[in-house]
């Protein structure tokens, strides 16, 4: 949606809208809405991003995983990281599930989405690769690929160059279309991805050549980029487990050979797998849920935290007027409580409660409507939850750990269980799972068996 409004909302539609699910993206958004949590979650995971940045010296570069569930905040943090470092980096900011086929994506793909990015940036910073380096690649992508200039041309969309008002370079042309090809038909995807697999070695050096090619004609026009370009490549943690374990364990040292800093999103369930990520990347950094629990290892229903309820209650307290459009003031605090401190999941159930209440013609939300908009969620689990999976989701709420296998993957993935981090690392399933009838009698059934 555009640019969210500078005042509260003080009506059920304006609350709607301001409630968007999606992460905050512009400056004025993010100085207006963002809300630090750092006091009721861990943020070690953002500060020592930060701090890596910083510690880089010019020419020196590195790559990052930033993990965390789906829609617990990270993107809103990574639009601040690019705010922050953008007057000392040429910041290329890439939304995974816009250039890829993020179902089934590999690293090759993502190794061409970047150095589009890169040629395109170049080329409406006014700046050209060099001449010989750029001849070689194209030449050489042209003979794997079997592009001609015309073919390429043929391709490219004319109406697209103009409304850019720009001519666009061949370079970017060609790998569109090859990105193009690889997201189309699964036999096209096949052929491009072998043909591209011939001489990996070559593609690899090549990138990189132009990668060099691009930091030193930055900065020399733009001394103030002196650490180059910092790739953000976002939403790859909605990439599904084992896409995730072939791109980030399988391909950890490819994905790690570019020459320019990277931060990659990551599905929190790929630091549950056997591999031991850290063995290949630097210690993931994980953002964590909000902790709205007092933790107790054997105690199966887990009373409230105040602070980190008030925490997310002030999330939607930062958009709205809370007395204006909800009946009573503990109604937030029961939304704080069905999102089990999930950023998105919060603002979901808030936005479906405003839509209730205005299509019953009321005025302001009332149990009700909560209620609903709750109930609404739990359905959407329902249907996707199969009844093999209630026993191990139970067997989280007792023990408070998922299982380090497919099902534990899976569950973290789907959102079913949440990770909290702080002194302790622990799951707990998603509250609003804890309502399914079929999930309560296999917690009757744990419990009573254990």
């Amino acid at each position: 949606m555009s640019s969210l409004p500078p005042n509260r909302a003080n009506t059920l539609k304006a609350a709607f809208r301001v409630c968007d699910v999606a992460p905050l993206v512009s400056n004025k958004d993010i100085e207006r809405y963002y809300v630090n949590l750092s006091k009721v979650r861990k943020t070690e995971a953002i500060n020592s991003i930060k701090k890596r940045l910083d510690f880089l010296e010019p020419a020196e570069f590195c790559s990052l995983l930033f993990t965390g569930h789906r829609g617990c905040g990270k993107s809103t943090e990574l639009r601040k990281i690019q705010q922050e470092w953008e007057s000392q980096y040429k910041v290329i900011y890439i939304e995974a599930d816009a250039e890829l086929d993020i179902l089934d994506a590999e690293y090759t793909d993502l190794y061409l989405v970047i150095i589009k990015k890169v040629a395109d940036v170049l080329y409406t910073s006014e700046l050209n690769f060099d001449a010989k380096l750029l001849t070689n690649f194209e030449s050489w992508f042209k003979e794997i690929t079997q592009e001609t200039e015309q073919t390429v041309e043929r391709s490219a969309s004319i109406g697209a160059e103009a409304e850019a008002g720009i001519k666009i370079p061949f370079l970017s042309k060609l790998l569109g279309k090859i990105q193009a090809q690889i997201k189309g038909a699964d036999k096209q995807r096949k052929t491009v991805r072998q043909n591209l697999q011939k001489d990996i070695g070559r593609l690899q050096a090549d990138i990189n050549l132009l990668l060099g090619d691009a930091f030193v004609k930055l900065k020399s026009k733009y001394p103030e980029y002196e650490k180059g370009f910092l790739i953000i490549f976002d939403n790859l943690d909605r990439v599904p487990p084992n896409v995730a374990k072939h791109l980030f364990c399988d391909y950890a040292f490819q994905l790690q050979s570019l020459h320019c800093t990277i931060i990659y999103t990551a599905p929190i369930s790929i630091v549950y797998s056997e591999n031991n990520l850290s063995n290949s990347f630097d210690t993931p950094n994980i953002v964590p849920m909000v902790n709205i629990y007092e933790f107790e290892q054997d105690k199966t229903d887990l009373d409230h935290n105040d602070d980190g309820l008030t925490a997310i209650t002030s999330l939607i307290e930062q958009r709205v007027e809370v007395d204006a459009v909800f009946e009573s003031r503990q109604l937030l605090v029961d939304l704080a409580k069905a999102s089990g401190g999930h950023i998105r999941q919060l603002m979901q159930i808030a936005s479906q409660a405003f839509l209730t209440a205005a299509t019953r013609d009321r005025e302001k939300v009332t149990a009700d409507d909560i209620i609903y908009a709750i109930k609404q969620e739990q359905f959407n689990f329902e249907r996707s939850i199969s009844t093999e999976y209630y026993s191990a989701l139970a067997a989280v709420c007792v023990n408070k750990d998922v299982s380090k296998d497919e099902i534990g993957r899976l569950m973290l993935f789907s959102l079913w269980v949440f990770e909290y981090n702080g002194k302790n690392r622990w799951n707990y399933v998603n509250p609003v799972v804890r309502q399914i009838h079929a999930f309560q009698e296999a917690l009757k059934s744990a419990k009573s068996n254990p």
